[in-house]
């Protein structure tokens, strides 16, 4: 059975919670830990019940792990490593002593390891461009280095050594060139010199990875923006009126950045006197700014769903007030004879619609 090793409560026994399925005892069990773990109670429940209320499914959605550890090595550091491998190949000059403690600084790398989207931030602190990209294409790798770029990748590492597992292994490696016997990969996990890989032995284990690659090359204005897909990404009618709050909100912080560095309204934009035709209330912007400023706030919000975040709307919805009256009376939680969860501020069971004697309980 899977269960999640930091609560101890399998994956089973919280769907079968969220659908009213446990008894009185794994009932209380599970609402004594989430009333005293925030993280469990905002992760597990919270988050999975709205997207139900909603209508929105996982399954539909191709799930980026931009937050995923980049981690299966001695250490947790192949980011790390993969990074110094580029700097000595480049012959960047760096004190070795002081990097672990600038990434830790910054986040860049954690104890369980360097989350996706940090991927090279050390190398951008050397004057390195470093160009991100999930879904990308083998055709990609072989023009970047044929242009001399730097390509780190992200694979599983499962299945780049030939292990059976139903996990994902993050795991950061250097694609140092391609020959007729495959990949040429320099592997924290394999030591210090590339080691060959056959090349759909990669491409398999790359593709789990979401064929993630971080492109490093010197500065230069060859930039072709690459913004992740969300084309997949389904909103709730809720979330779509979201969209105009932050566009317009959106908007406000731009104005007040720019007024506070003495910027005001003009009819045509003077970069010297520092006027803008922008500078005025979003109500009076033309459509084809409202729409800049829409489209933003439309693809932020798709962008949070397509990393697996949800965003819980509390208080006054059904599904946090639903959560807190369980809390409120784990005590007195008991079941029906359909199964189902009862508690007793209900008078008619919310599965079989039975009414409810609660004295039979007592």
């Amino acid at each position: 059975m899977k269960t999640n090793k930091k609560h101890n409560i399998s994956e089973e026994l919280l769907a079968a919670f969220e659908e009213g399925k446990t008894n009185a005892g794994e009932t209380m069990m599970i609402i004594k830990q989430i009333a005293g773990d925030k993280d469990l109670q905002e992760e597990y429940i919270l988050s999975r019940m709205l997207d139900a209320s909603m209508g929105y499914d996982d399954e539909d959605t191709d799930i980026i792990p931009a937050t995923a550890m980049a981690a299966d090595s001695d250490g947790n550091l192949c980011d790390f490593q993969c990074e110094l491998y580029i700097m000595k190949k480049r012959g960047i000059l760096f004190d070795i002593s002081a990097l672990p403690e600038e990434a830790r600084t910054n986040r860049w790398l954690h104890d369980k390891g360097t989350p996706l989207h940090s991927i090279g931030r050390l190398l951008e602190q050397r004057d390195l461009i470093v160009l991100r990209r999930f879904r990308a294409e083998p055709e990609e790798i072989v023009r970047a280095l044929n242009a001399g770029h730097n390509v780190i990748a992200v694979v599983d590492n499962n299945t780049l050594e030939g292990k059976e597992s139903d996990d994902i292994a993050y795991h950061a490696v250097v694609v140092t060139g391609i020959s007729e016997s495959g990949m040429e990969l320099y592997n924290p996990a394999a030591g210090e010199t590339p080691v060959s890989y056959p090349a759909p032995l990669f491409e398999e284990a790359w593709r789990k990875a979401k064929s993630y690659m971080a492109k490093v090359k010197g500065k230069d204005y060859d930039y072709n923006p690459h913004p992740i897909d969300l084309d997949d990404v389904e909103l709730s009618s809720d979330l779509i009126d979201l969209r105009e709050a932050i566009a317009e909100n959106a908007h406000e912080v731009w104005a007040d950045q720019r007024q506070e560095e003495g910027w005001r309204y003009g009819e045509r934009r003077d970069d010297e006197k520092k006027l803008n035709p922008d500078m005025v209330p979003y109500s009076m912007l033309p459509e084809s700014e409202k729409e800049y400023d829409r489209r933003m706030a439309f693809d932020t919000i798709k962008l949070m769903k397509k990393l697996g975040y949800d965003i819980v709307r509390r208080n006054d919805t059904s599904v946090h007030k639903e959560l807190m009256r369980k809390i409120n009376n784990e005590e007195w939680a008991a079941v029906c004879k359909c199964g189902a969860n009862i508690f007793p501020d209900q008078r008619y069971c919310p599965q079989c619609g039975r009414k409810l004697a609660w004295e039979d309980f007592m």
